[in-house]
């Protein structure tokens, strides 16, 4: 992946209820030096790296080296899905989470159940976490503490695969068409089916999705109202993701929620066939498969909807009937349908085997639409920039 050399420095507030935390977006060597001076304010007894043993070591050294210029600072691997109880933090602490979702929940848990709540600070190192997961007050089991600081150093990005960049993508893709419609050109001209993008255009996804965020949370930070669009396709794509060794990528199961989603708002005459087209036209750009894995039926997602295999939405959510999913679905792209004062619409199993037929495989038609959206993509203007640019573009006139 390129990398875009100048810095890059975009600071935000972020208002959520009572509550309020600086997002600071940084790109370079430099930017790394201010870091132990904003989290050691005011002094802690220590910092607690939280990490897992998967990310490149380098990063962990770089962020080690430059806490213990300010405090005593130890490690905490994660096991599982969490950090082990033993030696828990002071409340003097500060927390910092390194690493991709599953580091920034455990994190957030391991704060909320030591006595006097530590101090936190977020360090993502994955798209999906710089873009969606850090910026959430609501984790997979519910609420978790604001933090201090969420510190996105674009920096990280540069040891990411494509595919992992492309699967990281979720959150800009479910933000423009369940949020943000007016910018569904712009980011289509941006997208690139091989995942190549340079920093300044990633900056400029991130800041997208940061500015969404700070227009719902502010006045529904659990997201139980108008921010449970942040739970657009998320139902299909917890189904997926609770599949086991079958399970697509992260990002690959968001688009295929999408993808679902918008055929059965079509198909309960609430989107129009031109809204559900604005959906293919968008995954078909971001270069994610747009059909079930060959290993997957229609009728293993059935049953994982059935039986709730799936985390599902934070609690509380609107209950459904046993057996009846319920899913965030659209009226037209940016305004989703509301069903008895709630986002979550119940959706009976014919219609939603119904609209599993949007990503049933019909042989090389999911490729194809991976090569039209390349074509596409050679043919329009470049997704390179100057950072002021991209940056103006995702936060400047016209943003939601």
């Amino acid at each position: 992946m390129s990398v875009f050399a100048s810095p890059i420095a975009l600071d935000r507030y972020l208002v959520a209820g009572s509550v309020s935390f600086p997002v600071q977006v940084r790109c370079g060597d430099d930017s790394f030096s201010d870091l132990a001076r904003i989290a050691a304010e005011p002094a802690p007894d220590a910092f607690v790296l939280v990490t897992e043993r998967t990310l490149p070591r380098a990063h962990i050294a770089r962020v080690l080296r430059h806490l213990g210029t300010a405090a005593p600072t130890c490690v905490r691997w994660l096991t599982g899905q969490d950090v082990p109880d033993r030696a828990a933090p002071t409340p003097g602490s500060v927390i910092v989470a390194l690493g991709g979702t599953r580091v920034i929940d455990a994190a957030g848990r391991l704060a909320a159940r030591t006595e006097g709540r530590p101090r936190l600070v977020y360090l993502p190192t994955t798209l999906r976490a710089m873009s969606d997961s850090a910026l959430s007050l609501v984790g997979p089991t519910g609420p978790r503490p604001a933090p201090l600081l969420v510190r996105i150093q674009l920096d990280f990005l540069q040891t990411l695969t494509p595919d992992a960049v492309r699967s990281g993508l979720g959150a800009l893709v479910r933000n423009v068409l369940a949020v943000s419609p007016a910018f569904h050109d712009r980011v289509a001209d941006r997208l690139r089916p091989d995942a190549r993008y340079d920093t300044g255009t990633l900056a400029s996804f991130i800041a997208l999705c940061l500015e969404v965020r700070a227009t719902l949370l502010h006045y529904d930070p659990l997201e139980q109202g108008p921010a449970m669009a942040f739970h657009y396709g998320r139902t299909v794509a917890d189904a997926l993701r609770g599949l086991g060794s079958d399970a697509p990528r992260y990002g690959e199961a968001t688009a295929l929620g999408l993808l679902v989603a918008a055929r059965v708002a079509r198909l309960s005459g609430l989107l129009d066939e031109e809204g559900e087209r604005a959906h293919r036209e968008l995954v078909a750009r971001w270069g994610v498969p747009m059909e079930l894995p060959a290993t997957v039926t229609a009728d293993d997602l059935l049953a994982a909807l059935r039986r709730g295999a799936a985390p599902g939405m934070p609690s509380p959510r609107r209950a459904a009937s046993p057996g009846r999913p319920t899913l965030v679905l659209l009226d037209r792209p940016g305004e989703p349908h509301t069903a008895g004062g709630h986002l979550a619409t119940e959706v009976g199993e014919d219609v939603l085997r119904a609209g599993i037929d949007a990503i049933v495989g019909r042989g090389a038609g999911a490729s194809r639409a991976t090569e039209d959206a390349g074509a596409a993509a050679e043919g329009s203007p470049p997704a390179h920039g100057p950072v002021a640019r991209d940056l103006a573009a995702a936060v400047g006139p016209g943003r939601p």
